[in-house]
């Protein structure tokens, strides 16, 4: 029996395709997978969130995103890119450090999901920070930054 090309052909292309080779490239902005080429950086984002009487809140959802300003958004808000959503502590902080893509915008949204509990109900509160200054990067990799995002003080509801 003589050997079949086209069969020879698809076991060789299945093979590449485990092995990952030979797959299309697509541009996801950011990527959220740090891969060779692609710009990475570390960074650290710190803050505080009071009351207006200068009280931490604790349990509150902070929501940190990539905020870029060259697309306009359809049917959701297209300039913003979630990165993380962090709690804050007993002492209303909250800090993370992470390795990605590097921001130029962060946009800090705090909300209030645990109603009565922390202190009451409290209005939802967001900051944007910018003209971040990266520091210590060669060629891809950008540098770091740390960001310290200004108190944010909440109104009761």
């Amino acid at each position: 029996m003589k050997p079949n090309p086209n069969r020879r052909t698809g076991l060789f292309a299945i093979l590449l395709g485990l092995l990952g080779i030979g797959t299309s490239s697509c541009e996801i902005w950011p990527p959220f997978v740090s891969m060779y080429g692609t710009p990475s950086a570390d960074w650290s984002v710190s803050g505080k969130v009071t009351d207006e009487a200068g009280n931490p809140i604790q349990g509150l959802q902070v929501v940190l995103s990539n905020r870029t300003d060259n697309t306009e958004g359809v049917i959701y808000d297209q300039n913003l890119w979630p990165l993380d959503t962090l709690s804050t502590s007993a002492q209303g902080t909250y800090f993370i450090e992470h390795n990605g893509f590097p921001i130029s915008k962060l946009q800090v949204d705090v909300n209030d999901i645990d109603g009565e509990a922390n202190g009451g109900e409290f209005e939802s509160a967001s900051v944007v920070v910018s003209d971040l200054k990266y520091k210590g990067g060669k060629g891809w990799y950008e540098g770091h930054v740390d960001i310290e995002v200004p108190d944010i003080k909440l109104r009761k509801k």
